[in-house]
């Protein structure tokens, strides 16, 4: 990939998403192994809202935008008073559009249970999947393993450093300021009470909100997760990968909550959480090879006002041609052949009880 697309990370989702869908040897491979249980999900998840339905506009009309105060014990009367014969505008200005607030009402409750249910079908296929796909991403790059196992080379002449004090997790990870609060925010049930019984009674559109952010508070996360192959593969321990994904706080952010916000598109965020490993892979592999450019020298550590926004300086300030250099990295590891086909190198095993943007487990290089 271009090296501008580095200092453009949220591009790396669509990256992706573009991979999976033109290159038949990511695309057959992946989504071959959720294929037959997909079918079995969407079949279910049909039959449950044939049956449900009826049951739920019962339920939505009494008890979350209906007008008798006895039954209305969730709501107030904000979204029924800013309606119109029961037709609320969803969107801003000019891309608005109208819906009847029974039948939006309906969609935003069923539509999660049925991603839950499409879920709970492909959930074993859909985690060998997404470590399928971020394998299969790191072949395609034709790269040896002694491209991606060089570890840990410092970009800035004055890295972070981190607190002695700082608290860790399990894992013996640093854990980052303000995540307690953030935990309980991101906490189902809290979800659940926001979502339903708070936005979307004082507003139809508060809802819509709430997924941005939800992905701003779970960016950094996020990102630093979907990277877990790459660090793993470069060897980081604990206190490297914190200083890697500090340097490159904004960066991470920024990819971040896009992967998290395409992802917590219900139905399709399924789909998503697949091609967002394939961009996850692509952007390592494009930080790798300025890694590489770093250790052969070519690209000097960066002084404290170089760094940029994203960490990372600014491509045309550097004083070398960014692309002739990559050219010669290529050549150079082109040269000999990958043995990730032959010996297992760059395989990936999924380890934990599952992936995703809040889900437990990582995954591991065999």
């Amino acid at each position: 990939m271009p090296s501008e697309l580095l200092h453009i990370p949220p591009l790396y989702t669509l990256v992706g998403l573009y991979r999976l869908l033109t290159d038949p040897f990511i695309r057959q491979p992946v989504l071959d192994k959720i294929k037959h249980a997909s079918i079995r999900g969407l079949i279910v998840g049909g039959l449950y809202t044939i049956g449900s339905w009826k049951l739920y506009d019962w339920f939505i009309r009494n008890f979350l935008v209906g007008s008798n105060p006895l039954l209305n014990i969730f709501k107030s009367n904000k979204s029924i008073e800013n309606s119109t014969g029961g037709i609320v505008n969803i969107g801003i200005g000019k891309f608005s559009i109208p819906i009847d607030i029974v039948l939006y009402t309906h969609l935003f409750i069923l539509l999660p249970q049925l991603s839950s249910i499409l879920r709970y079908f492909i959930y074993k296929n859909l985690k060998i999947a997404r470590s399928r796909a971020y394998s299969l991403t790191v072949s395609s790059r034709g790269k040896p393993h002694e491209f991606w196992s060089q570890g840990y080379i410092e970009e800035w002449t004055n890295p972070p450093v981190p607190l002695k004090s700082g608290k860790l997790d399990e894992n013996g990870r640093r854990l980052r300021s303000n995540t307690y609060w953030i935990d309980w925010l991101l906490w189902w049930p809290t979800q659940l009470v926001l979502r339903k019984y708070l936005f979307l009674p004082l507003s139809p559109q508060l809802p819509l909100l709430a997924p941005l952010v939800k992905s701003f508070l779970r960016s950094i996360t996020t990102g630093e997760y979907l990277h877990q192959p790459y660090f793993d593969s470069k060897g980081m321990n604990n206190d490297e990968i914190w200083k890697w994904v500090e340097e490159r706080r904004w960066a991470y952010r920024a990819f971040g909550f896009a992967a998290s916000l395409i992802e917590s598109v219900p139905i399709i965020g399924l789909f998503f959480s697949i091609s967002n490993r394939i961009g996850a892979a692509m952007w390592a592999f494009d930080l790798e090879k300025r890694q590489h450019l770093f250790s052969a020298g070519i690209i000097k550590p960066l002084l404290p006002n170089q760094v940029g926004f994203y960490g990372m300086g600014k491509v045309d300030d550097l004083g070398i041609d960014i692309q002739k250099a990559e050219q010669e990295i290529d050549k150079k590891f082109s040269q000999r052949k990958s043995d990730s086909g032959s010996d297992g190198k760059g395989i990936f095993e999924i380890k934990g009880k599952g992936l995703g943007v809040d889900e437990s487990g990582r995954e591991k290089i065999l």
